[in-house]
């Protein structure tokens, strides 16, 4: 399950990038700059890269954590999160929330796909 959840994520992270780059601005409702475009993008080149790796899930939610801290932050911060550097509204804030939280839901949710080692 990881492993699939990985390349779906992976695949739908770098449209998002890719479509960010084209659609400054937003992205549909959806605030993007350069800089989260680039993020998307590195984020599933990443997915993409350890989907058919026994650690997909730790992928998943690392990945996951990252994006409900980056919301949580932007929560706080503002319009600017992390010094001025990435730009963000409450409409943004709540959809990485949800990523975030379905994306590590699903890094957690999943079995390990190798076995432990024995001892």
């Amino acid at each position: 399950m990881a492993k699939t959840s990985a390349w779906v994520f992976g695949v739908i992270f770098i449209i998002a990038g890719v479509w960010g780059f084209f659609a400054q601005p937003s992205v549909g409702f959806i605030a993007a700059d350069w800089l989260s475009s680039l993020v998307h993008l590195v984020v599933g080149v990443i997915l993409l890269a350890l989907a058919a790796k026994p650690s997909a899930g730790d992928a998943l939610k690392t990945v996951g954590i990252i994006y409900v801290v980056f919301a949580l932050l932007g929560f706080v911060q503002g319009s600017w999160v992390l010094f001025g550097i990435f730009a963000t509204d409450q409409v943004t804030n709540w959809f990485y929330l949800i990523v975030g939280i379905v994306v590590a839901a699903l890094g957690f949710s999943s079995k390990n796909d190798s076995p432990a080692p024995q001892m």
